[in-house]
């Protein structure tokens, strides 16, 4: 049994009465919660927008942490033409990604906060219905979504350029991951 205690700093105090010993978890807009892209970006997911052909690539690559901010990232591609000309291969690739920025600190959740309001991007527009606050940067053909203080980067698209991605693609990848962010 647990005995949990509301405090005056966005907080709980969590109490398990059978040994005795208790934690401080933050809660409301103070919560940290950490995040691994993988988590977000399921294979079920991935196979939704991509295709049952789906395969996970790499996902050691962009990985990096620093004391206020961990970034994973996840990706999938199906390739549905196999044969012909190598070109013709690529550019029927289908790619789907996630780059999760997870505050570990205040400061890390503010700088993410931040790329969403006075250090957005020119040039992007903004979306509703996806996290706290969102927008579409066609510049790279991302959709960016700011969910408690951490910051999701989406990408799909078709062919060799990630910049090919639309906002309605972006959005069929958001749809079949805002359960998980």
């Amino acid at each position: 049994i647990f005995l949990i205690t509301k405090n005056d700093d966005d907080s709980v105090s969590v109490t398990n009465r059978a040994t005795g010993q208790s934690q401080t978890v933050k809660t409301g807009e103070a919560a940290i919660i950490n995040v691994d892209a993988c988590d977000v970006l399921t294979e079920a997911a991935a196979k939704q927008v991509l295709g049952a052909g789906a395969e996970k690539g790499n996902t050691a690559a962009g990985n990096a942490s620093s004391d206020d901010i961990s970034v994973t990232n996840c990706n999938y591609n199906y390739k549905p033409v196999t044969t012909g000309p190598a070109l013709q291969q690529l550019q029927s690739a289908v790619a789907a990604g996630i780059l999760a920025r997870s505050a570990k600190t205040k400061t890390g959740a503010e700088s993410n906060k931040a790329v969403f309001g006075p250090q957005k991007p020119a040039g992007v527009q903004d979306v509703s219905g996806y996290g706290d606050k969102a927008y579409f940067n066609p510049k790279f053909g991302q959709l960016n979504i700011l969910k408690g203080g951490n910051w999701y980067i989406l990408s799909h698209y078709t062919g060799v350029s990630p910049s090919k991605g639309t906002l309605e693609d972006a959005k069929k990848l958001a749809d079949a991951v805002k359960n998980n962010l």
